[in-house]
């Protein structure tokens, strides 16, 4: 082949050329910087629930505290785990940004599982087989390293997804076909942590040594950081702002500075505004220089009622008479804020939908541990906390089956499932599942009482542990309603920059539920231990063989009815927001319109209202425990 004199031919040389003019070719971030992060993601679910799924188990057989005292332990632990992630998302939000909160509180939730491993392990730290129960400064190391793993996963629960997605330019072609992929590979990472966690970690704890069983997940944890570390030349970082949690309390404090008679003149005047500059006749609420964009007045015009939040727009900047210093918010800002805390009444109604959740990691790995756990003609011990993964299973599987199932079914017959509705069918769900549970413990109860009991372990009765499947399953089909409809609620009904505000009131209740859940265990321990019950030793006694299990699950599924009454009447009187569409001003990619003082454009979504636990791909299907 005949060429130049530089040994090339000239056919050669001009795609040289060109290829020096093009820009050049850019790596796929998913498949270069998502994965120290999807790494960081799958250690770190395997290590909290290498750490949460069977802790009741080791309350109650190596600390030898009562089923409801550990009970009530683990849902306080499990509530403060999700009361902690508020502050990270506002450390990341307003302070260090994510990935330094990411890092740091790594390192908290790391000691924390370090503190846990040595305490299973050193001499004297816990119980010896001749004592009744753990001395004070036992649980003090139990109880210091449990809270400090909670203060640990506050800083990485609510930023992990939403670092990773800040890593996907939405403006980039290829990132923004990626950001799905993302979130895929994301709920994998989450789900095979905990796949492996309830199965080969629980066993390790059960079968061979609580302080190995320990050791995994702090092993895990560190792991976890050093993959996280491992990427931090390639990450691109979000610098922080206010947050948005923070203008929440600045508005709420302002508005309460005012007066209902401010609110009320401002409401009318704006009113009369709305209706000389559109004509509309019905009731609107329209911050001026709004009214060009449809869908916003309907939006505004929705969230009705709580006036008084109003106010916080008519304040000065300084006010001498009241002592000053109380900043005024533009009426965009401020009606923001009133769609966030007009769901407040769906927020106090579905909280105890997570006390009774609660119960799946705490009363029924008790209830199953007393049960017949042998496989394989007494070869294979299956630990009780395990059973959890049919809850995990049905949940894969139900999640798909509502999808691309009974929504296209319904969708076809002229019908739909609305969130506050779907929420609903979850609640009288889980209420079934608690009765389902107090008849299975009826049963075994009335085994133990006829002597129906295992020969090697007089405690535990002759039935099958997986006849509590039917339980997990029904649990896992009130996420799939409930907590997933909830989640996407409380995304969906809040303006776009109160995202973060509204999601936090998802964590929120699932930590006050939590909380409440060890009160109820408790005050139901010792109220019914008081007046007699179960022959004095109460409902739930340290051995729940004397006592009554069945009657607390009972009285869950009791309470679930009164709360899907009241949730019925407040979602009967909730009015949807309407959503807003804005017209794009050059196109379908831009829209110079601005909210709350923040420029929306369609295609900004990470960056207008993926701070910190706002940010939820289109599908959230992730498994409520699981966030």
């Amino acid at each position: 082949m005949a060429g130049g004199g530089d040994g090339t031919s000239g056919d050669q040389r001009q795609p040289l050329l060109d290829t020096a003019d093009a820009p050049p070719k850019r790596r796929s971030t998913l498949l270069t910087v998502c994965p120290f992060i999807l790494g960081n993601e799958f250690c770190e679910r395997l290590a909290y629930y290498g750490l949460s799924t069977n802790l009741i188990i080791y309350m109650t057989r190596v600390m030898r505290y009562s089923p409801a005292f550990a009970s009530a332990q683990l849902t306080l632990f499990e509530g403060t785990a999700y009361l902690t992630p508020i502050l990270g998302a506002w450390l990341a939000d307003a302070a260090w940004g994510r990935y330094k909160t990411i890092l740091v509180f790594s390192i908290i939730y790391m000691v924390g599982l370090v503190v846990l491993c040595a305490s299973a392990w050193l001499p004297g730290w816990t119980p010896r087989p001749d004592d009744d129960s753990a001395k004070w400064f036992q649980s003090g190391a139990l109880f210091a390293a449990l809270y400090i793993v909670a203060l640990g996963t506050g800083g990485i629960k609510p930023n992990v997804s939403a670092f990773g997605a800040d890593q996907l330019d939405v403006t980039d072609p290829q990132d923004r076909k990626d950001k799905n992929s993302f979130f895929n590979w994301f709920y994998l990472a989450i789900n095979l942590g905990s796949l492996l966690a309830v199965t080969v970690v629980v066993y390790v704890q059960d079968s061979i040594s609580w302080a190995i069983g320990f050791a995994i997940p702090a092993v895990a944890m560190a792991v976890a950081i050093v993959v996280f570390v491992s990427g931090s030349s390639l990450y691109t970082h979000v610098e922080p702002t206010e947050s948005p949690m923070t203008r929440v309390v600045k508005v709420l404090w302002a508005a309460g500075k005012g007066s209902r008679r401010k609110a009320l003149k401002l409401r009318r005047q704006r009113e009369r505004e709305a209706r000389a500059r559109s004509g509309y006749s019905g009731p609107v609420n329209l911050p001026p220089g709004m009214d060009s964009a449809p869908g916003i007045a309907a939006a505004m015009a929705r969230s009705h009622s709580y006036d008084w939040v109003l106010a916080a727009a008519e304040l000065p900047e300084t006010d001498e008479e009241q002592g000053g210093g109380v900043a005024g918010f533009s009426a965009e800002q401020v009606e923001e804020v009133r769609m966030v805390v007009r769901m407040l009444p769906v927020f106090l109604t579905t909280i105890l939908y997570w006390t009774i959740y609660a119960q799946m990691g705490s009363f029924f790995v008790v209830q199953g541990a007393q049960m017949d756990r042998w496989l394989f003609g007494g070869r294979f011990k299956v630990p009780a906390a395990s059973l959890a993964l049919f809850n995990t299973l049905s949940i894969i599987l139900l999640i798909p089956i509502y999808d691309r199932g009974l929504v296209p079914l319904l969708r076809h017959y002229g019908t739909k499932l609305s969130l506050l509705s779907r929420i609903g069918w979850g609640l009288l769900v889980c209420a079934v599942a608690m009765a389902v549970s107090a008849a299975l413990e009826a049963w075994r109860l009335s085994l133990f009482r006829r002597g129906v009991v295992l020969q090697d372990d007089p405690d535990a009765v002759d039935l099958n542990v997986f006849w509590q499947v039917p339980q997990y399953l029904l649990i896992g089909l009130s996420e799939v309603l409930a907590a997933i409809g909830q989640l996407e609620f409380f995304y969906d009904q809040a303006p776009d920059v109160m995202r973060s505000c509204s999601m936090a009131l998802q964590l929120l209740s699932v930590c006050i539920g939590s909380y409440l859940s060890g009160a109820l265990v408790l005050g139901v321990s010792q109220g019914s231990a008081a007046l007699g019950a179960a022959g004095g030793a109460g409902w739930l006694p340290e051995d729940l063989n004397e006592g009554r299990l069945d009657l607390f699950f009972l009285l869950l599924a009791g309470l679930s009815l009164v709360n899907l009454a009241l949730f019925v009447w407040v979602a009967v009187n909730y009015r949807y927001k309407s959503p807003m569409r804005i017209p794009s001003a050059t196109g379908p990619q831009r829209a110079d319109v601005t909210i709350g003082g923040v420029p929306f454009t369609p295609e900004e979504d990470v960056g207008v209202y993926g701070r910190s636990v706002t940010f939820a791909p289109d599908s959230p299907m992730l498994p409520a425990p699981f966030r």
